[in-house]
């Protein structure tokens, strides 16, 4: 028996994009995957927005400046003979805030370095979702399949003498059903659809200063949070490809000690990318956007960078 290393893949995106929140999946995320697969993803994002890093929670008063380090650790297996995944995410940040205070109290402004929220999930597939091998994920061939993916988003650093911080001090459960399918396809071109839909609960965040003169504290509650994340990916050859990306997301006004918030999310935003295979084991994707409507308040605008390493371990027979 001899080891064959023969997938050892490095994925590097250039991402450009104005999106009406930080963090998303991004496209063909959701595809099936070859088994016994592990990946790094590791991302830089500078940020500006008035919510937190995740993108889930609104404060229209503060603006962020923020530096992300993401860094996802994912594993391909199977269960029964089905697709299924383990993935894990933390992240390093740094931040420059405003806080715009009403008077007489003046704006406060932070910097700091610390953890954001992080998560652990997994993703099984439901529907059509038999586990492939390299050599049939080697073909490219793309059919309707539907997953279930459940993550834990657990909480950053906090400090409860803060009125800023990177975390969000609460446990978030997310469950959402990404669905792959074709469009349409010829010879080397072909276009296809990713869609997840997801809905977010959230715990309480028992210690919120509300005043910085007195420290005084109170509980704040979040409800769920609907996102809807869309892509239609098309592939001009085998190297050539184009993406038109799209976020819903509605809900999630917070209340604190009893009294609304008046927070609530209602935005779409939407990007275009281009994606350019430089070599078989290099991928270039630039895409850019904005927010093109809704009722919020929501403001984001992102730099983001993403470096992944793919790696595959296959026995072979000499």
């Amino acid at each position: 028996m001899k080891l064959n290393y023969l997938f050892l893949a490095f994925v590097v995106f250039c991402s450009l994009s104005l999106h009406m929140q930080a963090q998303g999946d991004g496209p063909e995320s959701h595809f099936l995957k070859p088994q016994k697969m592990w990946g790094l993803n590791i991302k830089y994002l500078n940020l500006n927005q008035n919510m937190s890093v995740n993108g889930d929670l609104l404060t229209p008063n503060l603006n962020l400046e923020i530096n992300s380090f993401p860094i996802t650790l994912f594993h391909v297996f199977s269960i029964k003979g089905q697709h299924a995944e383990i993935v894990a995410m933390m992240n390093p940040t740094s931040i420059s805030s405003t806080l715009n205070l009403p008077n007489p109290l003046e704006d406060r402004f932070f910097d700091k370095s610390a953890f954001s929220d992080g998560f652990i999930g997994l993703k099984v597939a439901m529907v059509n979702g038999k586990a492939i091998s390299l050599e049939d994920y080697m073909k490219g061939e793309i059919s309707f399949t539907m997953m279930s993916y459940f993550r834990i988003w657990y909480s950053g650093s906090y400090d409860k003498d803060e009125l800023v911080n990177i975390g969000t001090n609460r446990t978030t459960f997310e469950y959402g059903i990404p669905t792959t399918m074709p469009l349409w396809s010829k010879g080397n071109a072909s276009t296809n659809l990713e869609l997840f839909p997801s809905i977010r609960f959230f715990t309480k965040n028992k210690d919120v200063l509300i005043n910085p003169i007195s420290n005084a504290t109170a509980e704040r509650t979040q409800a769920p949070l609907f996102v809807f994340e869309n892509h239609i990916i098309h592939n001009f050859n085998k190297k050539l490809r184009a993406t038109l990306n799209g976020r819903y997301q509605v809900g999630g006004q917070t209340t604190t000690d009893g009294s609304k918030d008046g927070n609530a999310f209602n935005n779409y935003g939407a990007s275009i990318g281009l994606g350019y295979q430089l070599h078989p084991l290099i991928y270039l994707h630039a895409d850019y956007g904005g927010i093109l409507f809704g009722g919020g308040e929501a403001e984001s605008n992102m730099f983001r960078f993403n470096l992944q390493l793919n790696y595959l371990k296959i026995k072979k027979n000499k």
